[in-house]
């Protein structure tokens, strides 16, 4: 989701769009049976100023977005297993490579059976090319930003192939199933042969990281060099083996990618269109500007212009607002050497959300097309985990309980004014510990250039804020700019100097999609960016793992929910997306933002 998210939501400013090569208005080829057509363009609109720009899938932290994993890398290389269905976010068994896996031995064995793919070399995707992931993901996990220290890869002790198409893996306890599924096996990408290399040319599995963690390195190395050149992501040979339904024609350094049909795909369903283009746009008043001009097949009204729905439906398009499985939050850097000893006091974080007008902003600046986020589980789509303490909001907008809140520790209030620490020290009434007399309440807030709905809820943030003597400074910049500057790190650290950033989003629960946050809220976790640290959220979370109980579940989202570990933010809709009313096969949007334009077509 990276994601870091995985999730964007549409932004709004003034600029151009991204380059077109030849492409335009789709032109569906000729009838076959019933009232599918085979061929024809699909143009999908790219979120305003993000772009794939990371095509292998053992991904680091500053790629860790749903531009690359989702609407890129899945196109070509498929994941284990597959989530989202019906509009929920549930395993799809159709569309996983592997069938659910076998538990034994008291449930520390998962036993995982392949599906008869292949990748596009001819090879059979086999329980190795697993194993090649497990070996180069538990070699290079420092690097991949997935990772949680005790978590996969480390709870798998070790792996056995026991056939062409069946691996086991050997847990070090006892887990939740469901959990293993979802937020484990979910993380596997099968990688070919064709990749087990340390040099171009070189015979596929000459790497040996397949069979042996101790080559993995080199391959790495080398992998990693590769993916960085991103100019030769349509002609490099290894991309080009790929097990997922397209292949990549065309790419541009701007984002702008086309695909066609991977002729040899083993999926149960081979594209009908005969291409699909990827268009990136610097902002999405360029993108709506071509929504208009009948350019953008699969595009989106940006939410300031939501009222243009009949005009678009008079244009040939449909209406589908696009609702992801995420939470809203701004990351705060907690080991920042100056404001940092603040961030870290829970009770400084709570009226610093109590000052957030979430539902006034989701109702005014985003048109309604979103929801507050109020805890670590998302309170839309519909689902089994939230419960009535986090829908409760606990933490909402209420300026004079966080004034409230921060005199009776230790502050003197200052309305309009600078709040500063009064009485220094641990204990109660004072303000905490590593948080000096005189401390003021003052923060650098950076937030995403382009994005009307997130500058609006910042300008106002800025005003309540002031009402309780908390003085933003507030700064934009585009999202790439951001996403490089935004890091965990240890204090005194250089990297340590940026403060609290909004990107305009939070994280989309993939590929851990059971929403038990050990990825992002973890002590060290590899998105942990925020460097939020408790023992205490750390054992709620360990406890998720091990237990299906609703109650251990509700255990770690009720102490999150009130420790407020990132300032929450409204969890807006991912897109409003618009659809051409002859291109079919594309409801219901996935809530984890993955796209399928195989299963597109023009009728």
């Amino acid at each position: 989701m990276a994601l870091l998210v995985v999730a964007a939501l549409v932004l709004s400013a003034c600029g151009g769009g991204g380059s077109r090569s030849g492409t335009g208005v789709s032109h569906p080829g000729s009838t076959v049976a019933g009232a599918e057509r085979q061929g024809g363009t699909a143009v999908f609109a790219l979120p305003p100023a993000t772009i794939p720009n990371y095509i292998f899938p053992l991904t680091t932290l500053a790629h860790f977005l749903v531009v690359d994993t989702e609407d890129f890398q899945y196109l070509m290389y498929r994941p284990l297993y597959w989530f989202g269905q019906g509009g929920k976010p549930l395993l799809n068994e159709e569309l996983s490579l592997a069938r659910p896996p076998v538990w034994s031995h008291g449930g520390r064995t998962a036993t995982i059976t392949l599906k008869p793919y292949r990748w596009s070399d001819g090879e059979a995707v086999s329980a190795s090319d697993v194993r090649f992931w497990q070996n180069m993901v538990t070699a290079e996990k420092a690097n991949w930003a997935a990772y949680v220290p005790g978590n996969y890869p480390d709870n798998v002790v070790s792996t056995t192939v026991t056939g062409p198409r069946t691996i086991q893996f050997h847990l070090n306890g006892s887990y939740n199933h469901r959990w293993f599924l979802y937020n484990e096996l979910s993380q596997i990408t099968p990688m070919p042969a064709a990749w087990d290399v340390t040099s171009a040319g070189a015979a596929p599995g000459s790497g040996g990281c397949a069979a042996s963690m101790a080559k993995c390195k080199a391959v790495y190395n080398f992998l990693i060099n590769q993916a960085k050149d991103a100019r030769s992501y349509a002609t490099n040979r290894l991309w080009k083996v790929v097990d997922g339904p397209w292949t990549l024609q065309q790419y541009q350094t701007t984002g702008y990618a086309v695909f066609v049909p991977n002729r040899r795909y083993s999926g149960p369903v081979k594209p009908h269109l005969a291409r699909f283009v990827e268009e990136p746009f610097t902002s999405d008043a360029a993108e709506y500007d071509a929504v208009r001009a009948g350019k953008v097949d699969y595009g989106y009204i940006p939410v300031q212009d939501a009222g243009q729905q009949r005009a678009t439906a008079a244009q040939g398009y449909r209406f589908a607002p696009w609702v992801g499985w995420l939470i809203g939050y701004m990351y705060i850097n907690q080991h920042n050497p100056t404001v940092g000893p603040m961030l870290r006091q829970a009770y400084i974080r709570q009226a610093m959300e109590e000052l957030e007008n979430q539902r006034g902003w989701v109702r005014t600046f985003y048109r309604g097309y979103g929801t507050p986020t109020c805890g670590p589980v998302p309170l839309k789509p519909s689902n089994p985990y939230v419960d009535s303490y986090e829908r409760s909001c606990p933490h909402g907008y209420n300026p004079k309980k966080a004034v409230a809140t921060l005199r009776a520790h230790g502050w003197h209030v200052v309305p309009r004014g600078v709040t500063t620490c009064a009485r220094p020290g641990t204990g109660a009434g004072r303000c905490g510990p590593g948080v000096p007399a005189g401390a003021k309440l003052v923060f650098n807030l950076v937030y995403v250039s382009g994005n009307q709905p997130v500058s609006q809820s910042m300008q106002d943030l800025k005003s309540t804020m002031r009402g309780a003597g908390i003085v933003l400074h507030l700064s934009s910049e585009p999202f790439n700019t951001m996403a490089g500057s935004v890091v965990a790190c240890k204090p005194q650290q250089p990297t340590c100097s940026w403060e609290i950033y909004d990107f305009g989003f939070g994280w989309t629960y993939a590929p851990d999609y059971y929403p038990t946050g050990g990825e992002i809220f973890g002590t060290g976790a590899g998105s942990n960016a925020s460097s939020y640290s408790s023992a205490t959220n750390d054992a709620n979370i360990a406890a998720t793992h091990h237990s299906s109980s609703p109650a251990v579940f509700r255990r770690y989202e009720d102490y999150l929910t009130d420790q407020v570990p990132v300032l929450w933010t409204p969890s807006a809709d991912y897109q409003l997306s618009v659809i051409r009313s002859n291109l079919h096969g594309t409801l219901p949007q996935n809530p984890l933002a993955a796209i399928t334009p195989e299963s597109w077509y023009y009728g």
